[in-house]
């Protein structure tokens, strides 16, 4: 719908392997049920139009994280990449914001207090290193157009 401003994303037990294969997969149930066999029907969920930035909740330690999410809108591709990670662990958060030379910055209030100290280069970042950080496991992470 044109005039929807925000619904919630959430993972199934189905969830695919990568955000960006989770996104390719939504759909939701309609009240229609198929004239053959009666089963509920789905419709699938797409963009109108690509968001200017994306934040999605990750709760599976399974779910592979895709440094960019491509959209087409009027035959271009949009593509918006990772530029944030937030953790939770000890009751506390955490995070990296990842600068458009793609240098990853990681702060912690508690201990770097108004700086950020440098973790290196985000092509370097492995899939285990942005499923946890310092002994802190991501709960989020935000997309934004490049």
């Amino acid at each position: 719908m044109d005039d929807r401003l925000e619904f919630i994303l959430y993972e199934k037990v189905d969830t695919p392997k990568s955000t960006s294969q989770w996104l390719g997969s939504l759909k939701h149930h309609t009240h229609e049920k198929c004239p053959d066999c009666s089963s509920a029907l789905t419709q699938p969920i797409s963009f109108v139009y690509a968001p200017n930035m994306l934040v999605l909740e990750v709760n599976s330690r399974n779910m592979k994280i895709s440094k960019t999410l491509k959209f087409v809108q009027d035959g271009e591709s949009i593509v918006l990449k990772v530029r944030g990670l937030i953790y939770h662990g000890d009751f506390h958060f955490t995070s990296c914001i990842i600068g458009t030379d793609e240098i990853v910055w990681y702060h912690d209030g508690m201990t770097t207090g108004s700086t950020c100290e440098n973790e290196g280069d985000f092509d370097k970042f492995s899939d285990e290193k942005m499923m946890k950080n310092k002994g802190k496991v991501l709960t989020m992470v935000v997309y934004a157009r490049i």
